[in-house]
């Protein structure tokens, strides 16, 4: 027991007493993150080694052990190939962040390199050849999928580590809980190598997080994140080959259950907004939170809490059976669910939104598009202006739209409109109201002014004035066929009204080239007035003009 306290106490005096050096070496030699873009958060460059203080730190407490002959040391002589197994690819991976943070390299060159020493970690032994699922127990992987599987969860816990390094004292937080579950599970299972390590590198972390937290003065970088990610994918592997259990795939997970999740949103949002991978955004959810007026300190507390949760989550799992375990991360995920429903992603709204039209409003959408359907049947069999705009008006009784307006007719063919609408009249005489003006319903007009037949509509319970017009959008479809403008028609709908429950495709596709050819075929095939129903016409204008 004394031994793990000394190396504790060595890793962290180490940190210590580095993280200065490093920090006043950096800022000699201008080794330094700029903030030259928006989505770092800091104001003036920061020293950007951390990990080759935090690196140095775990070799220095490491280094210690064969000066001491004791019953641990003895047992430790038993596992070097192991300590070997997970040092040199992590040491592989410090270069690679060092090199980033030096010289700066793109993310898939990143990803390749961190392939190929995940790689060389498997080669060495460090592999994941079954999978203990709950309800289904133990799963052997045959050895190309163990392979996959292997460098897929090494290039993933390392990338989100990097992923959650935006905040002061975050990663390295997060990263000394993981530890910490990893120190207690080993502690447990009785594994003194993965003690040790987990112990120095706890250490290592405390040490640096004193000049990590906000303000820090010294970052992670690259070198940093890689780092302790890969050191804590690899420990993580290591500790689960000899395991049978069904938590054996559940504690790891846990262990690393903020990294995880905001990786995994970051993923998918970047997929449902059709953005890059691996384009950099300021949408993790550090930056979700800063975004509703946190300060960075209380961001980062904040999220301790939840990797701080997720432990004792990954500590109580140990104790429980498989049937228990898949019902509890069953319980874990819902909870994640519906905090990640609160921090306001647009990805995450839209989708509520797909679900809410697909499911909720399904049977009404679905109900709108037959109307639109029937509307444009009735359209294609009107023989006038009258069931032209009786077809419109039972289309729009479907609620969507509050008032409507239309304009039909051309240039140069006035006689022609005004032989139409008075068609219209002729065929239906109680729709008749004076000359000039029909009722096409309770709520609807007709009219014919200057060359043109004009209709509007108005849904019951809404006016017509212009005020609640300026409250309204507008859906236009312009009449046109043959390169020939035959009108135009105005629906109109409040802004605070709920989502528009129809197909607007329907609208201006197959209802609109419906209403043209009715309109089109209606003007031509009505035929020329003869000289008494032009002097009946006359007089009754005239009749109307004197009363």
């Amino acid at each position: 027991m004394k031994t793990y306290f000394a190396l504790f106490f060595i890793a962290t005096l180490a940190s210590l007493a580095i993280t200065p050096i490093i920090r006043r070496f950096c800022e000699r030699y201008d080794l330094l993150d700029v903030p030259t873009d928006d989505r770092r958060l800091h104001l003036k460059a920061i020293p950007r080694l951390g990990g080759v203080a935090i690196f140095l730190s775990c070799l220095i407490a490491l280094s210690m052990l064969p000066f001491v002959d004791n019953l641990l040391t003895q047992s430790l002589r038993e596992h070097k190939p192991e300590l070997f197994l997970a040092f040199v690819p992590a040491t592989l991976v410090l270069l690679l962040g060092v090199y980033d943070d030096l010289r700066g390299t793109n993310a898939i060159v990143k990803f390749l390199v961190l392939g190929l020493i995940a790689s060389l970690f498997y080669l060495l032994g460090g592999r994941i050849d079954a999978l203990s699922i709950p309800f289904l127990g133990s799963v052997q992987l045959p050895a190309a999928v163990s392979f996959m599987v292997t460098v897929l969860w090494l290039v993933g816990i390392t990338n989100a580590f990097n992923l959650i390094d935006g905040l002061d004292g975050l990663a390295s937080g997060a990263a000394l809980f993981s530890s910490l579950v990893i120190l207690a599970i080993s502690i447990s299972q009785g594994r003194p190598l993965l003690i040790v390590v987990a112990l120095v590198l706890c250490g290592a972390l405390a040490g640096f997080l004193r000049y990590n937290f906000n303000p820090a003065s010294i970052f992670l970088g690259d070198s940093g994140a890689l780092f302790i990610g890969f050191t804590l994918a690899a420990l993580s592997v290591v500790g689960t080959q000899k395991a049978t259990t069904a938590v054996a795939i559940v504690i790891p997970i846990l262990a690393f259950g903020f990294p995880m999740v905001d990786t995994a949103i970051t993923m998918g949002r970047r997929l449902i907004g059709g953005r890059p991978l691996f384009q950099g955004d300021s949408e993790h959810i550090h930056h979700m939170l800063l975004s509703r007026g946190w300060s960075q300190r209380q961001v980062a507390l904040i999220l301790y809490g939840v990797c701080a949760a997720f432990g004792l989550l990954a500590m109580m799992f140990t104790t429980t059976g498989s049937k228990v375990t898949g019902f509890l991360m069953f319980v874990v995920s819902v909870a994640v669910i519906i905090a990640v429903g609160h921090l306001r992603y647009h990805e995450v709204d839209e989708l509520k939104a797909g679900v809410k039209r697909t499911v909720a409003d399904r049977r009404v959408r679905v109900a709108n598009n037959i109307r639109v359907r029937r509307a444009a049947r009735a359209l294609s069999n009107a023989n006038d202006l009258h069931e032209l705009f009786e077809a419109v008006r039972v289309m729009l009784e479907f609620g969507e739209f509050n008032v409507a307006k239309a304009q039909l007719g051309k240039a140069g063919h006035a006689e022609t409109i005004e032989r139409a609408f008075k068609a219209s009249g002729q065929r239906h005489p109680k729709q008749q109201l004076e000359p000039g003006r029909l009722a096409t319903s309770p709520r609807g007009m007709l009219e014919f002014r200057k060359g043109r037949v004009y209709w509007s509509w108005v849904r019951e319970g809404f006016e017509r004035e212009e005020a609640n017009l300026r409250s309204s959008w507008c859906f236009r479809l312009p009449l046109m066929k043959d390169r020939v403008e035959w009108g135009w028609l105005n629906l109109y709908r409040r802004f605070e009204s709920g989502p528009l429950l129809v197909d607007v495709n329907y609208l201006g596709d197959l209802f609109r080239r419906e209403l043209i050819g009715a309109a089109a075929r209606i003007f031509k095939e009505t035929p020329v007035e003869t000289a008494e129903d032009v002097a009946e016409s006359r007089a009754g204008q005239a009749r109307w003009d004197a009363s």
